[in-house]
């Protein structure tokens, strides 16, 4: 893996679910108890993993296989009371996460995260997992500010580093996520641990993508065992 490939980086926006935490079994767990509240099916954990990352209202829209906003709407209020109760029970860091950010924070460098889940989630969650290192800000999803790809957040961040976007790295699990920082005019970095493959990510067209968050310091010239 080559080091400092990304020389001009003086900042890092983190993508949350599938790319710093593993949530699946907790939203998944949330998801079917409203789906079955209503009728519907079930869905493993391997089912539910493709449709996280767009936002709740999609992602119930898919589990249900439904297009009526009415229902949608529905079961996004169902949604909301089971996962504010079971999101702290399962969900855990990425093997290898602790020591990264570990590694950028003892360089001082600027991180944010960005997530597509609702900011009444994202920010006790990150209170709760993410609380020993220090970000510029937490996001996530809010009714006044489009959805990830749509860069208004990113930049929002941006302007909150005090960094040109175009100097801030934009690290992901999805196309969602490699969209966003196209748009926002950022580098990309994808990682291969979280909910979506090598292929589809490679579909996305990303600067970089990485298999272990240990491969991430090196990108910026940092060794994460110093």
């Amino acid at each position: 893996m080559p080091t400092g490939s990304f020389s001009r980086v003086n900042g890092i926006i983190f993508d949350l679910d599938g790319t710093l935490l593993d949530t699946l079994a907790d939203v998944t767990a949330a998801a079917n108890r409203v789906l079955t509240e209503y009728g519907f099916g079930t869905l493993t954990d391997a089912q539910m993993r493709p449709l996280v990352g767009a936002g709740l209202s999609e992602l119930l829209a898919m589990a249900a296989n439904t297009e009526d906003n009415e229902l949608i709407t529905k079961l996004v209020n169902g949604y909301r009371p089971y996962y504010a109760a079971c999101m702290l029970e399962r969900t855990r860091l990425y093997p290898g996460i602790a020591d990264m950010l570990t590694a950028l924070q003892r360089h001082n460098l600027p991180m944010a995260v960005l997530s597509n889940k609702p900011h009444e989630y994202t920010l006790p969650i990150c209170d709760h997992y993410l609380a020993r290192w220090p970000f510029v800000g937490i996001l996530g999803h809010r009714p006044d500010v489009p959805r990830k790809p749509d860069p208004t957040a990113a930049l929002e961040l941006s302007d909150a580093m005090k960094r040109e976007p175009e100097t801030i790295l934009f690290v992901g699990d999805s196309d969602v996520d490699i969209q966003t920082a196209q748009n926002a005019g950022m580098p990309s970095l994808a990682v291969t641990w979280g909910l979506r493959d090598r292929d589809h990510l490679q579909a996305a067209s990303p600067d970089q993508i990485i298999d272990h968050a240990d491969e991430l310091p090196p990108l910026l010239g940092i060794d994460v065992h110093a």
